[in-house]
């Protein structure tokens, strides 16, 4: 179909993406001269209508109302050969796109979860069910993460309700003989992302919607979603069975009033979720502002900065550190093969405990320099937090470690206790080169969102 004029106006350019019901294709719009995106069913399947009549019932749902957080119709194609949606261009990359490759902070999440739900309040407050809210139908704009627009796509599967503002939000309430309406138990959506009303073949409401937005920002929190087992099988079970782990479990960091929310999104019976999208967007909002305001009195209380360091060159150092942490715990591993006998200036023998201290300080300390090393060379936001919880730890090991020096006093002489206060400064400065990567540049660490300082 590449190079293909549909209606005489839209030419099609390129495939960008493919699901059950439908391809979408970038076009350019001869007409106006803009580029627009192009969504037609295969054409093995251009003459099934219950497939025309979801194809012309999600450009009617998107189409219904305009919102920033839904993709815009600017046009519809019904012709006997032809039928095809034309949408706005959305520039960037689907939810589970960056699913993929980032981890997203407490604030990218509530900004994404805020837009959500916003959008979805506009559908619902207009009898809109989306139905089949998932990250592969959630377009993230290039910045999105703070300042960009998430958009809502695919209202392939939306259901059409008496609007929220002229009926009672219980039972269901689908207008009769609406387009593609679906049959009370038969299931559609994504398994993966399904209430469990949904999977047990009940009839939905908006708030299915709101458990599938829950499962969305849960899973952009901890990095997975909580109920996919081995087979879709098993996760049906889970779904209907199971409750979620507390998100702390999965998020140390994350704040005990984001697991309440999204927990309260995920609950089985509807009655118990968030009764409204407004109300949920509230929820996220207060939340959201909670989090910016410790940071405006931080920044009002002019932190001094013990050092100003430019932070690329900060974690550089502080990486060049633990490299050579575990370069002296090598060295020490290679050379001493176990407790011999040694007697120091004043006729003491200390070889044998002072080789069994080094060996339990270098063993522990190995694995706080890998993770200290991980952390910061993947640079994950919460690094700073993180370091001031366990300083205290690494503290403790570099202090045993300050004894190494001591096994080369025979070769060396007095000159070994100028190393020592050398090896007990380095866990301070550490402090101050992940203050200075962490802290000082704002924001990149939830302890400084908190107004905790490290």
């Amino acid at each position: 179909m590449q190079g293909e004029v549909k209606a005489g106006r839209y030419e099609l350019v390129k495939e960008i993406g493919r699901g059950g019901m439908g391809v979408v294709y970038s076009a350019r719009d001869l007409r106006l001269g803009r580029k627009v995106a192009v969504k037609l069913l295969p054409r093995d399947l251009t003459h099934r209508p219950e497939l025309q009549r979801r194809l012309a019932q999600e450009a009617r749902a998107a189409s219904a109302f305009t919102h920033p957080g839904v993709a815009t119709v600017y046009d519809y194609v019904d012709e006997p050969e032809d039928n095809f949606i034309v949408y706005e261009y959305v520039e960037g990359v689907t939810l589970r796109e960056r699913l993929r490759s980032h981890r997203f902070t407490t604030e990218e999440t509530l900004d994404i979860g805020m837009q959500l739900a916003d959008a979805l309040a506009a559908a619902h407050e207009r009898g809109i069910i989306h139905r089949d809210l998932k990250p592969e139908n959630i377009m993230l704009s290039p910045g999105s993460a703070r300042s960009g627009q998430v958009k809502i796509l695919d209202f392939g599967l939306a259901k059409f309700r008496h609007p929220l503002s002229s009926t009672s939000q219980a039972g269901d309430a689908s207008t009769a003989g609406s387009p593609a309406s679906t049959a009370a138990g038969t299931l559609i959506g994504t398994v993966n992302y399904m209430s469990p009303e949904q999977l047990e073949g009940e009839p939905v409401d908006h708030r299915s919607d709101i458990y599938a937005l829950g499962l969305v920002l849960y899973e952009m929190a901890t990095g997975i979603n909580p109920f996919v087992g081995k087979t879709p099988t098993s996760t049906i079970a889970n779904i209907l069975k199971q409750d979620p782990p507390p998100l702390q479990h999965r998020n140390s960091v994350a704040p005990a009033e984001l697991g309440r929310i999204l927990l309260k999104c995920l609950r089985k019976r509807r009655e118990e979720r968030y009764q409204s999208a407004r109300e949920l967007h509230v929820d996220l909002s207060n939340l959201r502002r909670d989090l910016v305001e410790p940071v405006r009195q931080t920044h009002s209380l002019k932190v001094p900065v013990p050092l100003e360091i430019p932070r690329a060159l900060a974690r550089t150092l502080f990486l060049l550190i633990q490299a050579g942490y575990l370069v002296m715990y090598g060295i020490f591993f290679v050379l001493h093969k176990g407790p011999g006998v040694a007697r120091f200036g004043w006729g003491v023998e200390l070889e044998r405990w002072l080789f069994i201290w080094l060996f339990l300080a270098a063993s522990f300390g190995a694995a706080v320099r890998l993770y200290l090393l991980s952390a910061v060379g993947f640079d994950y936001c919460d690094t700073g937090r993180l370091f001031r919880q366990m300083f205290f730890i690494v503290l403790a090991f570099d202090v045993a470690w300050c004894a190494a020096p001591l096994l080369l006093y025979q070769k060396l002489g007095l000159i070994i206790f100028l190393f020592i206060p050398a090896l007990a400064y380095l866990p301070f400065s550490q402090r101050t080169l992940v203050f200075s990567a962490y802290f000082a540049g704002g924001g990149r660490t939830s302890g400084v969102k908190t107004g905790i300082s490290i």
